[in-house]
């Protein structure tokens, strides 16, 4: 097998490894609507429909309206290990309590975000994630028939680069992964995975060193992230309706 071929191969898995290993928890805390819940100029729709209480976080409300929202907008990132599109009743309780439950995170989260001062986002990032995530989903026109609010999309990037922003000051920066713990996720689940995927020659260490960092900070980033939301909860006053 040509080399260069196999090493490119090598870089594939690694990066398909840090996409499902990797960012996950944050990924379902950050892709769930949570500007303007309980806000109904926010979501244009809300105004039109007398909406059911979900929850109650620390006296702010989240509606039906704010968890239909939530799952439309999920539609454009869908997260690994979700139920939406499932068809059966049972399922799509499920998923409505799942994102029942990211947005009390979120509405948490909000009020930790408020009071940490440097997270302003440059609109013009913000244009540029927009006509991104417009290309992917198959233009405005695409948006506007999945009732996605275009303000509303606005407004929810710049909640996840604000939250990122906040993470790694609060988090990433802390995080620090040695030699040792590289040596042992090359050793035993690095090759292994080689070995069942009949890849050969194996990369040395070094080689993908600075990949495998990269994903165990991530994979303590989200432990870490996961103890805090744990925390938050645990002090917060939640009530659930169902």
């Amino acid at each position: 097998m040509d080399a260069e071929f196999e090493t490119r191969n090598i870089r594939q898995y690694l990066q398909r490894i840090k996409g499902r290993r990797t960012l996950l928890r944050i990924s379902t805390i950050l892709w769930g609507s949570l500007w303007g819940l309980g806000q109904a100029a926010t979501f244009t729709f809300q105004a039109e429909i007398i909406d059911r209480l979900m929850a109650v976080v620390n006296r702010q409300i989240v509606t039906l309206g704010d968890v239909e929202q939530e799952l439309r907008f999920q539609k454009l990132e869908p997260i690994t290990g979700d139920l939406l599109g499932a068809n059966s009743s049972e399922q799509q309780r499920l998923t409505q309590e799942l994102a029942v439950h990211r947005l009390i995170e979120q509405v948490l989260i909000r009020e930790q975000i408020q009071q940490f001062p440097g997270l302003e986002i440059d609109d013009e990032e913000l244009e540029s994630q927009l006509r991104e995530i417009e290309k992917k989903a198959g233009g405005e026109q695409k948006l506007a028939e999945m009732k996605i609010d275009h303000q509303a999309l606005r407004e929810r990037l710049r909640w996840q680069s604000q939250v990122m922003r906040f993470i790694d000051y609060r988090f990433r920066q802390f995080v620090i992964v040695d030699t040792k713990e590289i040596e042992a996720y090359y050793r035993n689940d690095f090759l292994p995975e080689l070995k069942k995927r009949n890849a050969s020659p194996p990369p040395e260490l070094a080689e993908v060193e600075e990949r495998i960092r990269q994903i165990l900070t991530e994979e303590k980033l989200n432990i870490q992230v996961d103890e805090w939301l744990v925390s938050l909860r645990k002090d917060a006053s939640i009530e659930i309706f169902r």
